[in-house]
């Protein structure tokens, strides 16, 4: 039995009593009695509580009628917690007996053609993973002896071919049920097999019909973890990780699915969180493409405008350090108070922006890192750190690293003074993007690290300082490949 995670608490009423007539859904559960059971919705991969009742003496009891657009993939949850799922569609009731000793084996639908379908759908594919584990461990016991082997290969096809044949007649019998449909979301697309052999061909039509078992009209879609699975694999797994081929397959996508449904949230939600949060280099793209894309009046209906704003903002603070962009012009003071400019006073073929914290224990580590690579590095590269503090500290802290490179921060006058901040920019001795650097290269933790080429040009971020040399080992054969 799966554990199974509740969230989102918001039950309706507690039916008091046992099941009743008017009950559409009703369940009567050997072995228990006078205890409280919910019923869960799935909304993605997660359950969130849907309704709440008491099952009597006899282990009798039942759950109100789901509104049609909430209808899908739910869990009886019972105390333990374990639980049985079942399908609530086309406003059919449901009667299903079992026992607490074995939820699923002991289960029996009375009444409800979906469920009737699944359970026994789950037999037939459990009699089919039985006959498969035997033939695995017998082709394991038998590895290297072809004779005995060569058979049992053939069978193990053959079984993959059953279950497949299997699936297909259920969904072809069955187009009215959802749970026919659920079974046909879980199908793969098969390439043509004139394209089988051609790896290539048959990864683009692949990609290409990748939601073709699923219709991307019905709201019921994202009420089972299916939808939101193949989403997950999409974009993390069956796309080549590269920003605008991200970007432009989500537009592909989304301009199949109608907007203001609910599956139009969900597909533009998920896929906006998985590139915000993605550990691949360069996501923020994807993120910001699709805020600029969905992310207005009347397409984010389910934000207010404050949240709205809000992630517009976060947008927009990481617009203008996308890789690809020339980045900002950095003009920060060292410690004798002169002004450097990444841009006019720099002329290395890379240079290495590091934004550092003197106190911070994981800069601490970083930096006697970044000085080995330096001193291994420097003159095609030059380094210019950055630190959050402008004090003796800032000073020792550069001495005793013998960080022998550009080592800049805002003067503590400009820090606590807005009037000589200010001068220092009419002056032209910076800049207040220089002096509001924090906002403008989106830095809300340190150390971060950036890559320049010669043009200024962002080649990498987010990475850690043991990575910085393979990254410019890779980009000087790029250039190399590039140039013959």
């Amino acid at each position: 039995m799966k554990k199974v995670f509740l969230i989102a608490l918001s039950v309706s009423v507690l039916h008091t009593l046992s099941a009743q007539k008017s009950d559409p859904y009703q369940f009567k559960v050997a072995n228990l009695k006078d205890s409280v059971v919910y019923l869960a919705n799935y909304y993605g991969e997660k359950l969130y509580y849907a309704d709440t009742a008491k099952a009597d003496k006899n282990g009798a009891f039942g759950f109100s009628r789901i509104k049609p657009e909430k209808e899908g993939k739910f869990a009886v949850v019972l105390p333990g917690p374990k639980y049985f799922e079942i399908v609530i569609a086309e406003g059919e009731n449901i009667k299903i007996e079992t026992d607490t000793t074995d939820l699923v084996g002991k289960l029996k639908v009375l009444e409800s053609e979906n469920n009737k379908l699944m359970y026994s759908y789950m037999a037939f594919l459990t009699a089919k993973r039985v006959e498969r584990d035997t033939l695995t461990k017998q082709l394991e016991a038998n590895d290297g002896n072809a004779a005995v082997t060569a058979p049992l290969k053939t069978r193990y096809n053959a079984l993959n071919d059953e279950v497949l044949a299997h699936q297909r007649k259920l969904v072809e019998e069955n187009p009215n049920l959802f749970a026919a449909r659920e079974i046909k979301m879980s199908l793969e697309v098969e390439p043509p097999v004139e394209l089988q052999d051609d790896r290539n061909a048959a990864y683009f039509y692949y990609k290409s019909h990748y939601f073709d078992n699923f219709d991307l009209q019905d709201d019921r879609i994202i009420n089972t973890p299916l939808y939101h699975a193949r989403l997950v694999n999409y974009l993390n797994k069956t796309l080549i990780q590269d920003p605008d081929t991200i970007s432009a397959a989500l537009d592909k996508l989304i301009n199949k699915i109608k907007p203001g449904s609910e599956v139009y949230k969900y597909t533009v939600h998920y896929a906006t969180y998985n590139a915000e949060t993605s550990k691949i280099m360069g996501m923020d793209k994807v993120f910001v493409h699709m805020v600029d894309t969905y992310y207005k009046p009347g397409l984010a209906f389910w934000l207010d405008d404050e949240k709205l704003k809000t992630i517009q903002e976060k947008a927009g603070a990481k617009r203008n350090t996308l890789i690809g962009k020339v980045a900002p012009e950095l003009i920060l003071a060292d410690s004798s108070e002169k002004w450097i400019s990444t841009h006019r006073d720099i002329k290395n073929k890379y240079t290495v922006l590091f934004f550092y914290d003197p106190d911070c224990g994981h800069c601490k580590k970083e930096t006697p890192k970044l000085v080995e690579f330096y001193n291994d590095y420097k003159g095609d590269v030059a380094v210019y750190a950055i630190s959050s503090d402008n004090d003796d500290k800032w000073r020792a802290f550069i001495r005793k690293n013998e960080m022998n490179f550009y080592n800049v921060s805002i003067p503590a006058k400009a820090y606590a003074d807005s009037e000589y901040a200010t001068k220092l920019i009419l002056s032209g001795k910076t800049t207040y993007e220089s002096l509001k650097y924090n906002d403008t290269f989106d830095i809300f933790s340190t150390p971060k690290v950036f890559i320049l080429d010669e043009k200024k040009v962002i080649r990498a971020k987010d990475i850690g300082v043991e990575q910085i040399a393979a990254i410019i080992d890779r980009l000087e054969e790029m250039n190399k490949v590039a140039s013959e």
